[in-house]
């Protein structure tokens, strides 16, 4: 089916919340794995700062405990600082003593479940518009069940200890996180009785030139899917598509070109979180607001459930990153097994 229907996008700047119109799209902020504490040395409130080293308007207060997801140092006069709080301010080190864990860090696998009353039926009906009372109510109860999202758990310390250069994702980088997000599709689709999605080298190189396409026509999750570079990048792996029928899209706001292993795995989830359970608000904070679950045609797509004769179906994976104006797209792809059997769709692509 034609992945091009409208979905409302909430985009989560910061502390602002701008809503925007968008297809198949959800932008959500990055949540930073926590890497200790930090308590302002005085009794006396000290200011706040940016990434470029300019002051804000906001304070840190004393005798008060900051976790902090960071340390570097910030501005033209390379300021040594902590990022803190809800990973938008930076302390400067000079006014704060780090707090020692009250114990030591601990990981956990992120999982991603659906819960009683998510099924094939019910999501058709909910895909095809019309989403049962029952059924947003199992939504919702996912969106609070499946927690890897929100919490300050990381999978393993070297995701935390991994950096990645958004602008230069390594190869092994890419298939870690291609691997997690085929892991959390695949873990849900089980529950429906579904036939994995199956990772594949032509998918990934697919993926890899649509994001190529959105970074050099300065597209990005914002604009919805870039139909025309979608098409190109299509055609020139050997597909005879004419529209968006392979890109589902999430994505996250970031002014920073480097993020951890972890948090590129926490914002992967949540836009897999939502894409499933119909949610399009832009971020946890809004998950118990009934109204903001209203979309699911990603997760007609995910779950092959489209009122087709290839419902049940499966497809062929691939994962890529591209940033644009300090707005990460994640893009989902997949080509269904019938595309690549059918010779009007398939000229010469090799899953």
């Amino acid at each position: 089916m034609k992945k091009n229907k409208f979905v409302r996008t909430l985009i989560s700047v910061t502390l602002l919340v701008i809503c925007m119109a968008d297809m198949k799209a959800s932008v959500q902020p990055v949540i930073a794995a926590t890497q200790g504490y930090v308590k302002v040395k005085t009794k006396k409130k000290v200011r706040l700062y940016w990434t470029s080293g300019k002051h804000s308007n906001y304070y840190a207060l004393p005798n008060h405990r900051y976790s902090y997801s960071a340390k570097s140092r910030i501005g033209k006069k390379h300021l040594s600082a902590y990022k803190i709080g809800n990973n938008a301010h930076w302390i400067l080190a000079k006014n704060v003593n780090t707090v020692k864990k009250a114990q030591a860090a601990t990981y956990t696998k992120a999982k991603m479940v659906l819960p009683h009353g998510y099924n094939k039926t019910e999501l058709l009906k909910a895909y095809e518009g019309k989403p049962s009372s029952n059924f947003v109510t199992a939504c919702m109860q996912g969106m609070k069940a499946n927690t890897f999202s929100r919490n300050n758990l990381a999978e393993s310390k070297e995701d935390n200890e991994t950096q990645v250069d958004l602008a230069n994702i390594t190869p092994d980088q890419l298939t870690t996180l291609s691997d997690f997000s085929l892991r959390l599709i695949n873990e849900a689709r089980d529950n429906l009785g579904l036939k994995p999605w199956v990772n594949s080298v032509g998918t990934q190189k697919l993926a890899q030139a649509i994001a190529t396409e959105y970074e050099q026509n300065g597209k990005t999750i914002k604009d919805g899917h870039y139909v025309p570079g979608i098409v190109q990048a299509c055609q020139a792996n050997g597909l005879n598509l004419d529209d968006n029928y392979v890109e589902d899209m999430a994505g996250f706001y970031n002014q920073r070109q480097t993020l951890s292993m972890t948090e590129l795995k926490k914002s992967i989830y949540f836009g897999i979180k939502q894409m499933m359970f119909g949610y399009v608000g832009s971020g946890e904070s809004e998950r118990n607001k009934r109204s903001y679950y209203q979309e699911w045609e990603h997760a007609g797509d995910l779950f092959n459930t489209q009122g087709t004769l290839h419902d049940g179906d499966y497809n062929y994976f691939g994962f890529s990153v591209s940033r644009t104006d300090d707005i990460c797209s994640l893009h989902f792809i997949s080509v269904p097994t019938y595309v690549v059997k059918d010779q009007k769709y398939n000229l010469s692509f090799k899953p």
